[in-house]
């Protein structure tokens, strides 16, 4: 079972699906223990987490309730390729929220050979990266329904992320004796991101929970609908 286990692992790993991998992982490090993983995925948790007085995460809209920094392509009547400005979204508040949701119930378990609420430290990469994924997958899903285009049951499976933009790490300041003020002028030059391939390559450059992120999403199914008429047509 131990090789099973570990087949599936790196078939997961292979395929980038997260979700998979995260409770895989624990399987394969915690086989017989009590560990027992429990995720609710976030286009349900979302919708809650929205309605309490700490939300502080939300994906920023237009005034007119669309999603910012959305720009969507059609390929076909039923696929779409969706490209999404992290800053124009906040992104980065939205991957906060996430993560700590996803740590706080991670909290909850059990793991072998650590105090009880206390997540074992070479998990913490697997939870980053999946909380990466569910903030892409979510501002995607969110960005098609708001564009009159409902998702097909196995949109937020088949959608592709690709071509990941994450900021450059913050420099650190060097300690030291206090130096007299600097009366040079500040560097007015634009802030560069850097942009990978894939979400894997993003997170090993150092992506980290609290950053934005803009992304490309492809392969994104559904189906165009008339928008919902809100008010009665005058009557002649």
């Amino acid at each position: 079972k131990t090789t099973e286990v570990a087949t599936k692992l790196f078939v997961a790993i292979m395929a980038k699906n997260f979700g998979q991998l995260l409770l895989l992982s624990a399987t394969v490090l915690w086989r017989g223990e009590a560990f027992q993983p429990s995720y609710t995925p976030m286009h349900v948790v979302v919708p809650a987490l929205r309605a309490e007085e700490q939300w502080t995460g939300e994906v920023v809209n237009n005034e007119d309730g669309r999603i910012r920094g959305c720009t969507i392509i059609p390929v076909s009547e039923t696929e779409f390729t969706i490209e999404i400005d992290g800053i124009e979204a906040d992104l980065g508040n939205f991957s906060t929220v996430v993560y700590r949701k996803i740590t706080s119930d991670a909290k909850r378990q059990q793991f072998q050979g650590f105090r009880p609420g206390t997540i074992p430290p070479h998990l913490l990469p697997t939870y980053k990266a999946f909380a990466m994924d569910e903030v892409a997958r979510e501002a995607t899903f969110e960005a098609m329904q708001q564009n009159n285009i409902r998702p097909f049951n196995s949109a937020r499976e088949e959608m592709l992320l690709e071509q990941v933009s994450i900021p450059p790490k913050p420099k650190k300041k060097k300690k030291g004796k206090k130096k007299k003020a600097n009366t040079e002028p500040e560097d007015d030059t634009p802030v560069l991101w850097e942009t990978f391939e894939t979400m894997e390559e993003a997170l090993k450059a150092g992506w980290e929970p609290g950053q934005s992120f803009s992304f490309v999403a492809k392969n994104c199914r559904g189906q165009k609908v008339d928008p919902v008429q809100t008010e009665r047509p005058s009557v002649i």
